[in-house]
């Protein structure tokens, strides 16, 4: 979005897949590398000394970077704005920008965390979603509430295998699925053999058309992870497999929004688990397009617009100051 208005940007990384390497590049987006041993303390001066004092913008989404780290980006890049995104709210951060997309999040967590004059910005309206998301959701695609086309995504590695799993339990339903992985991901081939055996499933590889896979959809399943704001700005309902803490309390607010049902921890989900929910859900499109309603009440997909619009005021501001 900042490079559609004209910014430069990079991406700071000590590795990346072939696939998101050859992403960025065609996006525009530098890479700054850094060595695999570097330790975190010294990645300010690293990323300061490639960058050069001209930055207007550092951006950083980790949870290893606390307060030290933002403090010496502002000694060594005092001309730019700090943007935090973070959604655990756990420890100071002394940056200008903090951004926490998730359902429930309040500004209040972080009164005690940043400076007074920090701009916080909390909730699924200031997720940072691509722009054919909100195009897709203008448009518009009536659901009825019947179950015929199922989307399975939990991340692009999928360490847990939830995807081979749901894969192997919907197989026997006759859905159609769309399957999403990254390139990662280290059972793909084992995946391909599976899908191969299923007519009406297709796999999707390191794909740049998930806003259309979830428009297509009619219910999704996958984890409380920033895809769920994806799914929301499309009216998706989702079934919810929990693999990660930071997860639980998205998840959480999901379902209480009566957006997504969660069948709890990816350990102890089964493949009968899955197929029970969707059969479920299959059986109730009433139940299914109530999810989707909720769903669809929680963002309207235009998050990105915001945030850059907060920076550039952050940063106009600035600018007069001097």
């Amino acid at each position: 979005a900042l490079i559609g208005r004209g910014w430069g940007a990079s991406l700071v990384a000590r590795a990346l897949t072939t696939g998101l390497g050859e992403g960025l590049a065609r996006a525009g987006v530098g890479i700054i590398r850094l060595p695999a041993d570097l330790p975190i303390e010294a990645e300010p001066d690293a990323i300061a000394d490639q960058l050069g004092t001209e930055a207007a913008l550092v951006v950083g989404d980790h949870y290893g970077l606390d307060a030290a780290w933002f403090e010496a980006i502002r000694a060594r890049l005092p001309a730019a704005v700090l943007l935090a995104i973070d959604d655990m709210a756990d420890r100071p951060l002394p940056v200008d920008i903090v951004l926490n997309q998730n359902l429930g999040a309040t500004t209040e967590a972080y009164t005690s965390l940043v400076p007074p004059a920090a701009h916080v910005l909390t909730g699924p309206t200031v997720a940072l979603l691509r722009p054919e998301f909100a195009g897709l959701r203008d448009r518009g695609r009536p659901r009825d509430g019947r179950v015929e086309r199922i989307l399975v995504f939990f991340s692009g590695a999928d360490e847990s295998d939830l995807t081979g799993r749901t894969v192997d339990g919907l197989g026997p339903l006759g859905l159609s699925m769309d399957v999403v992985v990254g390139s990662a991901y280290r059972h793909l081939e084992g995946l391909r053999a599976v899908v191969a055996s299923q007519p009406a499933t297709e796999l999707h590889v390191d794909t740049d058309a998930m806003a259309g896979l979830m428009a297509s959809a009619d219910l999704a399943i996958g984890a409380a992870s920033s895809a769920s704001w994806e799914r929301c700005a499309l009216g998706l309902p989702a079934v919810l497999v929990t693999l990660a803490d930071n997860q639980r309390v998205g998840e959480r607010a999901l379902v209480e929004a009566r957006a997504a049902l969660t069948l709890g921890w990816h350990t102890t989900v089964t493949t009968d688990d899955i197929a029970g929910a969707v059969r479920g859900l299959g059986a109730d499109p009433a139940r299914v397009r109530a999810m989707g309603t909720a769903a669809a009440a929680v963002t309207d997909g235009r998050g990105t617009q915001r945030v850059v619009a907060e920076i550039e005021a952050v940063l106009d501001r600035r600018v007069e100051a001097r």
